[in-house]
């Protein structure tokens, strides 16, 4: 109805325009301030772009038929005149289309929060995200923390849950309060909600890219969980009520979480390994801490034997690489740390490289001059007793 009477406006102001030049001026005042307030009221109303895209049409010819008469229309209409009032039609124009604009963003808003109402998971949203976002770096980044976020502050709730149900249990007995309090721990459906943060982790590791500062907590966290469920993954098991179908959940959690370790290792040594590689150091690659050891231990070893084969600058750029670059700021600070807690590298280790690293770090410094100095002198001592003795026997000839 509300089309039907705008366009019916629409050619009322056409026809009407078409005599506007024949017109008295008298005329052609009251036709312009007419048309000037339906202009105004059709596009206050507007509320669709296809009515909207006419009333533009109508404005813009309005403007035109009128324009012959700008100069009496600004004497004749006090105080706007034909400027001000051609600026006003022009301000509500970009009102209608802010509104109707607002209006669909209203729609796709509604419609968003509609979808996300119904997802089942509350990170599905992010994940999508994740999934789209993948060319976009910046973006990329953003959502993956946000989404490692949402993910451990689930595992943390999750057993945080399960430790308040279980702290007492220190036997296989379970009394009938306790059973009443499982009953709680079931309609939760705990055991559902840890298998979903073991399968999100997964999906988590295998869509993301991670900086090297965020891998070793990686690793952390998948430990921290695993030896979580491993304290409470049995009790689980026997305080609900006796089934096949639990039974065959914890066993699946169990599959699920071993997969998601062997994920995380991968991770982890593709990681590490690429932080000595974005240095250009020719150390061997590595999968576990023994091989780590042994090829860095190596790879110092081939640096301070070959360090004659090579110019001072080729031996402190080497050097520096890994020392400063890669084993003294990124590894020993953010990745041995995890790596000693979590039984894969020793103190000892790490000890016997750093004593390692001192080590080359003096063979690769040029004789300091004090050195050179006493070498100066003990040679002209040599020099001074030669010459006394090659004397003494020519005189004695």
């Amino acid at each position: 109805m509300k089309k039907g009477i705008i366009l019916l406006a629409s050619i009322v102001l056409i026809i009407a325009g078409m005599n506007a030049q024949d017109r008295p001026q008298s005329d052609v005042k009251r036709d312009f301030e007419t048309r000037f307030v339906l202009l105004t009221k059709n596009l206050n109303s507007a509320d669709n772009e296809a009515t909207l895209t006419q009333l533009l049409k109508d404005v813009a010819a309005f403007e035109t038929e009128f324009k012959p008469h700008q100069e009496f229309l600004n004497k004749a209409i006090f105080p706007d005149g034909y400027d001000g009032l051609i600026d006003r039609l022009k301000r509500s124009k970009e009102l209608a289309e802010k509104k109707i604009r607002a209006s669909q963003l209203e729609k796709e808003i509604a419609s968003l929060n509609d979808q996300v109402q119904t997802l089942k998971e509350e990170n599905a949203s992010l994940r999508a995200q994740l999934t789209k976002a993948q060319a976009e770096l910046a973006s990329l980044k953003r959502t993956i923390a946000t989404l490692q976020d949402e993910i451990q502050k689930r595992d943390e709730a999750v057993f945080a849950l399960v430790d308040s149900l279980f702290v007492k249990y220190d036997t296989d007995q379970i009394s009938g309060t306790d059973m009443k309090k499982l009953s709680i721990l079931e309609k939760k459906n705990v055991v559902a909600s840890i298998k979903r943060s073991v399968t999100d982790n997964i999906m988590f590791l295998s869509s993301a890219s991670f900086s090297p500062q965020q891998i070793p907590q990686l690793l952390n966290e998948q430990r921290r969980f695993e030896s979580s469920w491993k304290g409470v993954g049995q009790k689980l098991s026997k305080a609900y009520v006796p089934s096949s179908l639990q039974a065959k959940e914890v066993a699946e959690i169990n599959g699920l979480i071993d997969g998601w370790r062997t994920l995380t290792d991968s991770t982890f040594w593709k990681g590490l390994n690429e932080v000595f590689a974005q240095e250009k150091l020719p150390i061997v690659p590595f999968y576990n801490g023994e091989q780590m050891y042994a090829n860095i231990t190596k790879f110092i070893d081939d640096e301070m034997q070959n360090s004659t084969k090579r110019s001072t600058e080729e031996r402190s750029v080497t050097f520096e690489a890994f020392a400063y670059n890669t084993w003294g700021s990124k590894v020993k600070p953010s990745w041995i740390p995890v790596m000693i807690r979590q039984g894969l590298f020793t103190q000892e280790q790490m000890a016997e490289i750093d004593a390692k690293v001192k080590s080359w770090s003096a063979s690769t410094k040029p004789i300091e001059s004090s050195t050179l100095s006493y070498i100066l002198i003990a040679a002209l001592i040599v020099a001074v007793f030669v010459g006394v003795y090659l004397g003494t026997r020519k005189r004695t000839v």
